[in-house]
Parts: structure tokens; sequence; C-alpha cells
């Protein structure tokens, strides 16, 4: 109840003036903003984001692909991983195609933290090893013969030219966040004694306005970003969470007190996050305010306050109203004004704010959705886009006519069996081919996906392919050996199971349970109204249908009673005979 009460004051303290109350319009922001960044910033050529939209720029930098990596991850968590899932591991190989040790230990700290949010949302342990990797090469960055009167901390560099806010507060969450997940105690002890350390000496004990770095030869330089505190915020935090000890929580208000009186700018929504206007905050700077914006929320969340709640509120509907173009780009001042060109860690930090502030809003309001979108999947060597015909989803993959080049789809089967894979297709070159495999397996070596006169134009190709119970991979490659051949746009896939799969407790079947399926039930008993789906409207699970499926469902909406018999509360098959379900249109 207190958990439930705290959530409720958290969100009204959330709202502020001029604020849109609407959480899926929360939602339609983020994911708009999300899937822009994606097809503007993912260069097929680079295999890797690119630096600058519009026009051809190299790749961003190591730590600026960890913003955009975070941004993604956002994404996922917000959508509770129903969207964008495939793109961590798309993200994750064309990082390690790059490599993962670097110059610059906090730039790893940025990479080690988006890695453990990717082994969170995933369940791969990859993800936690390649961290640990990370901050083992961090740790040993530790040294206590530099710099001023109180030497200590963690460098910068490998060239050891600083040591930064960045480089110290990043590794106290990396730390804090790793001992939670491996219990490896050491790790909260290093987090304890960099903390200390800058605490001691790199922060103003009055202001709490924090050191951006100290040179070797002992000077202190004060430049006022809103990470640096936005990081110590975020540090203090995780001690917090990680220990109880209530010092930690209200150095954390100081830092976030320090950030709202400090490092705002004024706007019709009220006080926003401020670093400078575009020709004042260059280079690394663009990124700055994503950091800032993600630990103060963090916070808000395990300690709310109205200051900040404000704070958040008007940040990111000044990012909405008064930052972004009409091409959805979004300006380093987030007061505006909107950009004819974006950096890729403005448009990150911009996207992560806009769907950090969506999740806290409310729970994703899309429900099962029964296309696996190409643009969602796991891509190699392919791009995105969004150009050419009524594709569903925001885009499709295209650009492949060459081997190693491949698109994977990730699938949980309710149940084992067969199942028919339906891809929908444009090859307005002619017809096409590529190789089709099932978890490794390969089911067709050169399935045809023949010419649809345009781009424009779309249509399906099927095959049959039985899958195991639970999570199953179907890639779509390009293999010269096997035959593959032509260019191809790939929208989406559409996996069914040839045994009826349904929504327990969806009557009226049109893909959710609500007053209406009760009503439904009891339209169909004394009214005779025909059910699409007997299965579906079956909420007991006892096999037939009787008025106390109508009571169960209303049970179930109004006094949160125990969650109905599988398949729910996502589309499935059900787990033993029951009446049937010839058609059930909302699973697929």
């Amino acid at each position: 109840m207190k958990t439930a009460a705290l959530s409720i004051a958290v969100t009204i303290l959330l709202s502020g003036p001029g604020v849109a109350q609407d959480v899926e319009e929360f939602h339609r922001r983020a994911d708009e903003a999300l899937q822009g960044f994606l097809l503007d910033f993912w260069r097929q050529d680079l295999g890797y984001l690119e630096h600058e939209h519009p026009g051809a720029s190299g790749p961003t930098g190591y730590w600026t692909f960890a913003q955009g990596f975070d941004a993604l991850l956002d994404g996922v968590e917000r959508t509770d991983g129903k969207r964008y899932a495939g793109l961590i591991e798309t993200f994750h190989a064309a990082q390690d195609a790059r490599g993962w040790i670097v110059s610059h230990y906090d730039d790893e700290a940025w990479m080690a933290l988006a890695l453990i949010r990717a082994h969170d949302l995933t369940g791969e342990a990859k993800y936690l090893d390649r961290a640990v990797t990370l901050y083992a090469d961090i740790e040993s960055a530790w040294n206590e013969t530099c710099c001023g009167s109180r030497p200590g901390g963690i460098w910068w560099d490998k060239a050891h030219t600083q040591k930064a806010t960045a480089s110290n507060a990043a590794p106290v969450i990396l730390a804090a966040r790793l001992h939670e997940r491996t219990g490896n105690a050491s790790q909260l002890e290093f987090a304890r004694k960099v903390y200390d350390h800058w605490m001691e000496d790199m922060v103003n004990p009055s202001t709490f306005q924090v050191t951006d770095h100290i040179e070797p030869d002992g000077t202190k330089v004060f430049w006022r970003f809103s990470y640096n505190e936005g990081l110590m915020v975020g540090a203090s935090v995780e001690l917090y969470l990680a220990t109880g000890e209530e010092a930690y929580l209200q150095n954390a208000h100081r830092f976030a007190s320090f950030i709202a009186g400090s490092e705002t700018k004024s706007s019709r929504f009220g006080s926003v996050l401020h670093d400078g206007t575009a020709s004042q905050c260059g280079g690394d700077c663009h990124a700055f305010k994503g950091p800032a914006y993600r630990y103060l929320l963090l916070l808000q969340e395990t300690s709310p306050r109205s200051t900040y709640a404000g704070l958040l509120s008007a940040s990111t509907n000044a990012i909405w109203s008064l930052a972004r173009s009409e091409d959805g780009l979004f300006g380093v001042d987030w007061t505006g004004p909107p950009p004819a060109s974006s950096t890729e860690p403005q448009a990150a930090a911009a996207v992560m704010a806009l769907n950090l502030n969506a999740r806290f809003r409310g729970p994703f309001p899309g429900g099962f959705d029964p296309l696996l979108e190409a643009e969602e999947a796991a891509i190699r060597g392919v791009g995105l886009e969004a150009t050419h015909g009524a594709f569903t989803g925001w885009g499709y993959v295209a650009g492949w006519n060459e081997s190693g080049q491949s698109v994977t789809f990730a699938f949980v089967a309710d149940a084992a069996g067969t199942h028919d894979l339906t891809f929908r297709h444009a090859g307005g070159a002619g017809g096409a081919s590529r190789r089709i495999s099932v978890n490794g397996s390969v089911v067709a070596a050169n399935l045809a996906f023949p010419g649809t006169g345009s781009w424009e134009s779309y249509a399906e190709v099927s095959l049959a392919a039985d899958l195991r119970a639970g999570r199953n991979t179907i890639e779509v490659a390009f293999s010269a050996a096997a035959g593959s051949a032509n260019w191809l746009n790939l929208d989406h896939l559409r996996v069914r199971s040839r045994r009826p799969i349904f929504l327990r407790g969806d009557a009226n079947a049109d893909g959710g349970m609500d007053l209406s399926d009760a009503i439904t039930v009891l339209l169909h008993l004394f009214g005779g109204r025909p059910l699409e789906c007997i299965a579906a409207a079956d909420a007991d699970g006892g096999g037939s249908l009787a008025i106390t499926d109508a009571v169960v469902i209303l049970d179930r909406i109004f006094r949160d009673a125990p969650a109905l018999p599988p398949p729910y509360p996502e589309c499935g098959a059900a787990p033993s005979p029951g009446p049937g379900c010839e058609a059930y249109a909302p699973c697929w």
C-alpha cells in the first residue's frame, strides 16, 4: 500500500503547468523520438551510429554511442520489451566489431552501465560479463600518488592527464550496480572508497557544486555542467539503495538542489535543464543533460520532491514543444530554437529524457502485436528506411545484397509445434531469395521472394517450420553460397501456430479484458450472441461457459482478484484441452 501511494504521489508531483496528462501521448512522443533517432543516425555502411544528421558524417564516439545505446535501452524498458528489443544485439555487435577497451576510463564506465541494462532486459550473461571486464580496467586506474594535497581517485584517461568527476562518479554507480547483481562485496567497498574521496576533495561543501576535474599539478577546474552533479546524484542514490544509509540520500538532495538552482533556464513550461546555448555548449556538452535527467529522475523515484518534479516535467515538455524541428531533430538548448541539423549526442540526450519520462508516467499502452517488425529485429549489415509504400510499424530493413547481411527475429512460442512463418516484403528490383534458419538450423536454403513490381508494393511469402516451446530465433540471411540473390526490403514477420491461441477473458475478441467482456459472456449465455473464440470467454478455465466466467472477469477488473489461468495476460495456447477456438483475430 505504501509503495502504491508513493507511486501515485510521485506521478502527481511530476505534473506541472502546460503538461498533457495523457499517458498514451507521452509514450507516443517517446516512440516518435526514438524511431526518428534510429532512422536518422543508424548508418548501414558504418554499422554504427553516425555523428551528425543530415549529411554524411563519420561514426559517433565511443562514449556517445553508449549514450545512444542507453536511449535505445530506455525504449526497450519503457515498452516492457515489446518493442525495439532485437536492436540490443545490433548495438552490442556494432561495438563488438570496434572493440571495448578504450583510452578513457569514464567512457568505459558509460558503456558498462549500458551493458548492465542490456543484461537486465535480456537476461543474457554476455552483457554482464563484458561490463565486469570493463569495470576491472576502470578499477585498475585508481591512483593515490596524484593529484593535489589529497591524492586519490580514478584517472580520466590512460595518458593520465587529469582525474574527472565523470571517471569517478560514473564508476561508483557502476560498482554499486555490479555489486547488486554479482554479490561481490569488494565492488561495493570500491564504490564507497571512490565516493568518499570525491566528496572530501572535489565537492564545494556549501554549494555542492562538483569539480569537473583536477589536473596533475593540483589545479581544480569548476566547469558548470549538469552531468557532473547529475552523476553525483546517481552515485549518492545508488549507495543509499545499496546500504540504506540516509547520509547518501541527503547528499543526493544537495547535489540536485544545485542543479535546480544553477543549471537551469526559464521557459514557458518552467525551469528546464540547461548547459548553455548551441554556441556555448559544444562537443561532448551536447550529451550532458541526458545523464543529468536520468539520475535526477532516479532521485525523484526514490525520494520525490516537487522541485525536481517540475524541472523534469518542464524539461521534457520544452524538448518536445520548443527544441524539436519539423524534421524531428532536437536542439542542444532545450528551450529552443529547433535546429537545422543535430549531432548524435544531442539527439540521444533528448530521446532518453522523453523515454524516461514516458516510462515514469505510466505503463506502455501497447498490447500484444502479432507482427515482428524487421526494423526492431537484430540486424547485421543492413539499413533502416521509412520511404517506400505502406509499410507496417515505423520502417523496414533495406539495402542488403551481400553475404553476411541478415535480420534475426526472436519469437517466444507458447508450445512446441508447427508454425507458419509469413514474411512481408517489397521486391522492386524483381525476384529475390534468402536463406531462412530457425534456431541455427536451415529450414529453407533459398526461399524465393517474388518481385512486387515496385518498392511501393508489398507481398507475402510463407513457409512452415517447427518451433520449440519458449524463445526461438528466425534468421533471414543473404548467402551467396546458398544462392541468395537480388535486393529485398523486409517489412515484418508474422508467426502463427497451427495450434489455436487466444487471450483468456477476452470474450468479445477486442484484444483486452474489460467490463464489456463480462457483458459479452452474459449475452452469449442468455441471449445467444455468437462468440469468435469460446475458449477466450472461458475465464475460469473450467472447460465450459457459465455465469461464473462473467463473475471471474468482474472480480479481476474491480477487486484485483488473482490472475486468470493461462493464457493470460498475453496471448498463448491453452495448457490443456478446453472449448474450441477456431479463430481469434487479436492474437494474429
